[in-house]
């Protein structure tokens, strides 16, 4: 009796995101370090007279075409740290995703150049980016742990369930079926705990666990291409009901010996 579980795609899944993720931090922390070598005296000429946007203070201002040379150390360095990682593959776009659309015009060739005020919100965004992904990387490897946690688990009743499956349920005797039906009912228990334990995750994950987490949820970054919204779930179900099935086939060959 074979039964494949998805469980260990999922574990795996985190375990590459977690992995991708510390990997941003670090990409995000060179491009820090690259943006604060960058000088922002050029910035005073052309970008000082550009009109500044309600929403800006001043420090985002687009000037002409021209002024934005002064920015391309700035986007060349993100082309060589954090575009790799982003979910876009245009930089304009990444750099809208990953900082903000305003910060994206503004270091756009279209921009006034990198002035002081520009360089500083930069700056501070940078920091918060690291921040959010680093609470992304905890979410994703605490998700990563329990999965591998959740999988021995059911790699345990699965492995009981291939054993007992070799011996035909006619060679057992009364006690015997008795005790293979207990025994097929402290799994159905033990898979009763998981799925609570499960659901306490998920509610964790939802409402407590993940505080922080820019925009997406753990569970849409890991889960979105899965066949199932919730494969450990879904893991459990399957193998309780399985059990189940076992358990009714015991109960009618105990009736048959009575």
């Amino acid at each position: 009796m074979t039964v494949e579980l998805r469980t260990h795609a999922a574990r795996d899944r985190a375990a590459a995101e977690s992995d991708r993720i510390e990997r941003k931090v670090a990409a995000f922390e060179s491009f820090e370090r690259r943006v604060r070598d960058v000088s922002a005296e050029a910035a005073g000429r052309a970008g000082s007279s550009a009109p500044a946007g309600p929403s800006t203070g001043g420090a985002l201002a687009v000037g002409t075409p021209t002024d934005g040379a002064a920015t391309d150390p700035v986007r060349e360095a993100f082309e060589e740290t954090v575009l790799a990682l982003a979910d876009a593959d245009a930089t304009a776009e990444a750099m809208a995703d990953e900082l903000s659309p305003d910060l994206a015009a503004a270091l756009s060739p279209a921009g006034a150049g990198f002035a002081p005020g520009l360089k500083t919100r930069l700056l501070e965004r940078v920091g918060e980016r690291q921040s959010e992904c680093r609470l992304l990387a905890d979410a994703v490897a605490a998700e990563r742990d329990r999965l591998g946690a959740l999988g021995d688990d059911l790699d345990d009743v699965t492995a009981w369930l291939a054993e007992a499956d070799e011996t035909s349920l006619l060679e057992l005797g009364f006690e015997e079926l008795r005790a293979r039906h207990d025994q097929l009912a402290a799994h159905r228990e033990t898979c009763d705990e998981l799925a609570r334990e499960r659901q306490r995750s998920l509610d964790d994950i939802r409402y407590g666990g993940a505080i922080g987490i820019r925009e997406r949820e753990v569970l849409d970054l890991l889960y979105a291409d899965f066949p199932v919204d919730h494969p450990v779930l879904a893991d459990i179900a399957a193998l309780d009901s399985l059990l189940d099935d076992c358990q009714r086939a015991v109960r009618r060959h105990l009736c048959a010996r009575v």
